[in-house]
């Protein structure tokens, strides 16, 4: 990449935060360190009550490509993730977490990626897990590039892949184009399988990125506990505290409807969706049990 920055695309970085002064300056270091000149970054405080107010206003100050903003009361977490969309601008876009640690080539390799495959959507560095101490994990991160596929490959890689790609770099002008993160448990999911409905995840082999595992292991029954508490944000109404997971598939099968693929495509998606539907819960609600024991 060029040293020129006004010659490269921007690349807005959004950080919807709470209580993360653990680890935020070093979160916030790795974002600054990446070697790609034309950053934005935005941290939104989600009106922490610890010390990452203090960190975050600090980091502004040194550096002019970060912006800090502070909600007046806590708008809950998908709000946050929403409210960092909207104010963002650019070539592509990327959510940051407050705990995770970037490779320094990271963005400059998601962005030459990006721009060398004009119809692909997002781009995946290679993943891990690490805990506390930043120490990696044996948890399988695998994440396919999708060249090549077909679109109905395409779609049922994210449907039964892992969330990871959604903290990926994507093409602001696909991102646009759908509904952002929604306020429902699964959301993660129908963003993914919108973007991939519209093009390639291609993966940039040569970059990598640590995310950091502070929440700990939950039985299914106690992340829909989590799914349904008002903090999150993904359960605004009595239904969805009470189902969770109920506007998920709805809002799969609207995905797929609404996709700018042919009609033979979309009804051979829906076809096989309709009954792994009932098969992919039964399957995450087992492996969550199972990573609790």
């Amino acid at each position: 990449m060029g040293t020129d920055q006004h010659s490269e695309p921007r690349v807005f970085i959004g950080m919807p935060i709470y209580n993360e002064e653990r680890f935020l300056a070093l979160a916030i270091e790795s974002l600054r360190s990446q070697e790609y000149s034309n950053i934005q970054i935005l941290i939104s405080d989600n009106a922490s009550t610890d010390r990452t107010g203090e960190i975050g206003r600090k980091a502004a100050d040194e550096d002019e490509r970060i912006t800090y903003l502070r909600t007046d009361s806590n708008i809950g977490a998908i709000a946050n993730f929403r409210l960092v969309l909207e104010k963002a601008d650019g070539d592509y876009f990327m959510w940051a977490a407050g705990h995770d640690v970037w490779s320094p080539n990271l963005i400059a390799e998601s962005v030459a990626i990006l721009e060398g495959n004009k119809t692909a959507t997002l781009a995946f560095a290679s993943s891990y897990w690490i805990n506390a101490a930043g120490e990696r994990d044996n948890r399988d991160t695998d994440y396919p590039d999708t060249r090549h596929k077909s679109v109905f490959s395409r779609f049922f890689t994210v449907f039964w892949g892992n969330m990871h790609p959604v903290l990926g770099l994507m093409r602001m002008r696909n991102l646009k184009q759908t509904h952002g993160m929604q306020n429902f448990a699964g959301a993660d999911l129908v963003l993914l399988s919108e973007m991939i409905l519209m093009g390639d995840f291609v993966h940039a082999p040569n970059a990598w990125w640590d995310r950091r595992d502070v929440r700990k292991k939950e039985t299914h029954a106690e992340r829909m506990e989590r799914y349904a508490d008002p903090q999150f944000g993904q359960a605004t109404t009595a239904l969805d505290r009470r189902f969770p997971l109920l506007r998920l598939p709805i809002a799969l099968i609207g995905v797929v409807w609404r996709a700018p693929i042919t009609w033979s495509q979309r009804l051979l998606i829906l076809a096989a969706l309709l009954p792994l539907l009932p098969i992919r819960y039964v399957v995450g609600r087992r492996k969550a049990n199972a990573n609790r024991d």
